[in-house]
């Protein structure tokens, strides 16, 4: 479960960038546009080229993020992935993989009680289409954020909301089992790739050259040839750098424990995942919570749908209610598809506690002793052994997730 971090979180007190963050995106791109087009004919440009860009990765990678309370641990449905092979233009530098998870126990597109009654009509000045979808949103994002479980991950907290930063919570769309849903609130979580810092480094080297390019190019008849040469230089830096830099590519890595194997292979609307990993605000976008970077992800088991869109959490945790004795499998059952649910339906607490017990058994697998214990033969569990168990000749306990 190797990751790649190359941002940094930053305190909403140590922030470079004034409190009207994300507004130097904008504007480092709205300036460096017309600069990148003018040092095409005048490459003596490039030594206000490079600088801009400079700032705004550097933005981008250690001002950007805002830290909300270090590390958190989440369990949901994976809904729609964001590979970077679907971005353009600038964008194509940030090069992270993202996905998006439905946080347990949540299903498809749940409302609160008692929506749309409860939502009063809009105002004779406002667009009535914008009105309701913008309320239609906010109840779906208030159903999970307000829940008392995860739901805390994706609401908004006092630490931006005090600075009066925005704030929307992350949206995307959501395949149902007969419609695509387009405003399903999500846990954004992203595997960083390295291109924003490749491209940094890129114009670390470039800056001296346009620098002195910027001298050579002022000097008359002799400093042209040289200015040319430069030019050319710069030119090919440039084109390395961008080529590595879009090439570096987040990519996903899951393991799974019933094939003690880790992979890249992601099943949208099917795989319930774990995720671990720093806890921030983006304000680059809307405004939004998120997990970023990934440092674990564990394939929990495959989702069973207890009707259309709507997800049987029950049998997701099933596998961790037997592991800590709240529930039993039928023993008259030898395929341990039939559990006995004797302390009731999982509750909210069942499942914050899924969740810590997880994370805590996740992160002593990188422990000394649980790595020394690893090694053993009669020990075949990759992560802890109750988690994946203990493969052993005489007993083998239930994988925690679905089965």
């Amino acid at each position: 479960m190797s990751y790649v971090q190359y941002t940094k979180c930053v305190a909403k007190d140590d922030k470079t960038y004034p409190a009207w963050a994300p507004s130097p995106t904008t504007t480092l791109i709205l300036l460096s546009i017309p600069v990148l087009l003018a040092s095409l004919a005048l490459p003596y440009l490039a030594a206000v080229e490079v600088p801009l860009l400079i700032v705004y990765c550097r933005w981008w990678l250690y001002d950007r993020l805002i830290c909300l309370g270090g590390d958190a641990c989440a369990i949901g449905l994976l809904g729609v992935v964001e590979p970077p092979t679907e971005k353009s233009g600038f964008d194509s530098f940030d090069t992270d993989y993202s996905i998006n998870l439905v946080l347990a126990p949540h299903n498809i597109q749940e409302l609160p009680p008692g929506y749309p009654a409860s939502v009063p009509p809009p105002d004779s000045a406002e667009d009535a289409t914008e009105y309701y979808e913008k309320e239609f949103k906010k109840a779906l994002h208030r159903q999970i954020a307000d829940d008392g479980i995860q739901g805390h991950l994706i609401k908004e907290q006092s630490t931006t909301k005090d600075a009066g930063w925005d704030f929307l919570g992350s949206f995307n769309k959501v395949v149902g089992s007969t419609v695509v849903y387009h405003h399903q609130p999500y846990l954004h979580c992203e595997f960083e790739g390295g291109g924003m810092y490749k491209l940094l480094q890129a114009l670390k080297v470039l800056l001296p050259l346009a620098v002195a390019a910027a001298v050579i190019c002022a000097i008359p008849v002799i400093g042209w040839v040289a200015c040319a040469v430069a030019a050319a230089i710069i030119a090919v830096i440039s084109v390395v750098g961008i080529v590595l830099a879009l090439n570096d590519t987040g990519s996903p890595s899951i393991l799974d424990p019933e094939t003690g194997k880790t992979t890249d292979e992601l099943h949208p609307g099917s795989d319930i995942l774990f995720v671990a990993g720093t806890w921030v605000y983006d304000s680059a976008h809307e405004g939004w919570n998120e997990i970023h970077p990934i440092k674990k992800c564990l394939r929990m088991g495959k989702v069973r749908y207890a009707a259309d869109d709507v997800i049987d959490w029950d049998d997701a945790i099933a596998g961790f209610m037997v592991a800590t004795g709240r529930w039993h499998f039928d023993p008259t059952d030898s395929t341990h598809q039939h559990v006995v649910k004797d302390s009731g339906p999982a509750t909210g607490q069942d499942f914050r506690d899924w969740v810590a017990f997880t994370c805590d058994r996740v992160s002593a697998a990188a422990s000394p002793l649980t790595i020394d214990n690893q090694t053993r033969p009669e020990h075949g569990w990759l992560i802890h052994p109750q988690i994946d168990g203990c493969r052993s000749e005489t007993h083998s306990p239930p994988p925690i997730g679905p089965h």
